[in-house]
């Protein structure tokens, strides 16, 4: 691998990233936004303690959840379905890059980004006893696994997506239906059986499931050897997926 060539390519889409105002900025205010609300409403209306929820032990895991969704999906598909559209992919298709280059070269911003959001998060929920201190690096690495996932499955959607709106709309779904359907916001005993079992055991579930083992009074349902096992085959799977199925026009077959 040419490594003057990567690390041009690199610095030419970090700044492309950091220039793009509305992904960037999204994925930038949109988690950090929602965490302040929460976090202001669970310090102005503490409540009672209950051991088996509290809204304040709460905030900061799903504000890392949506940090990580955010960037992986919408900071992600998005722009690249937009460098499709406008030709760009077609252009380095002409040269040398090869596609496993193009989404290498892709990630270090993104990767940056929300490396310094889930720092900036647990240092924020450590501070107003949101946060267990111990907990913070369990919460840490438990992110950096949910970026691996939702990251690969974001290049994936990007990979194949026509056009950056279409790609922003899904990305959109996919993270409200990892939010609301893995059992982190809504205990998943509320839905139907059928339902409930299935939604079990879909690779989000599997990852809600290891955030749900730092909050304060939360069970895993599997086994967290076995929950970061899926979480690390659903990100190979992903990712072989992901480069095999990239396409530099919207005409390209494959």
């Amino acid at each position: 691998m040419n490594t003057s060539l990567m690390r041009e390519l690199t610095l030419l889409q970090t700044r492309e990233f950091v220039r793009d105002r509305r992904y960037f900025y999204f994925a930038l205010i949109f988690p950090l936004g929602m965490m302040g609300l929460f976090l202001g409403m669970a310090l102005l209306f503490p409540g009672e303690p209950d051991p088996e929820f509290s809204l304040r032990g709460i905030v900061v895991p799903m504000a890392i959840f949506m940090a990580l969704t955010s960037v992986g999906f919408m900071a992600t598909a998005a722009p690249l379905a937009a460098m499709r559209s406008k030709g760009t992919l077609r252009l380095l298709g002409t040269t040398p890059v090869s596609r496993a280059q193009v989404i290498l070269s892709h990630m270090p911003a993104r990767l940056g980004l929300v490396l310094a959001q889930v720092a900036a998060m647990l240092a924020v929920g450590v501070a107003v006893g949101a946060a267990e201190l111990s907990a913070v690096p369990a919460l840490f690495g438990v992110s950096l696994l949910g970026l691996a996932m939702f990251g690969a499955l974001g290049y994936l959607m990007g990979g194949l997506l026509a056009t950056p709106d279409v790609a922003a709309n899904v990305s959109t779904l996919v993270q409200l239906a990892a939010l609301f359907l893995s059992g982190f916001v809504f205990p998943l005993d509320l839905l139907p059986d059928p339902a409930a079992q299935v939604l079990r055991y879909l690779p989000t579930t599997f990852f809600a499931d290891l955030m749900a083992t730092q909050l304060p009074g939360g069970e895993a349902v599997h086994p967290v050897w076995l929950s970061v096992t899926v979480v690390l085959a659903t990100t190979a799977v992903c990712i072989l997926l992901a480069v095999r199925t990239f396409r530099w026009d919207q005409g390209e077959a494959g």
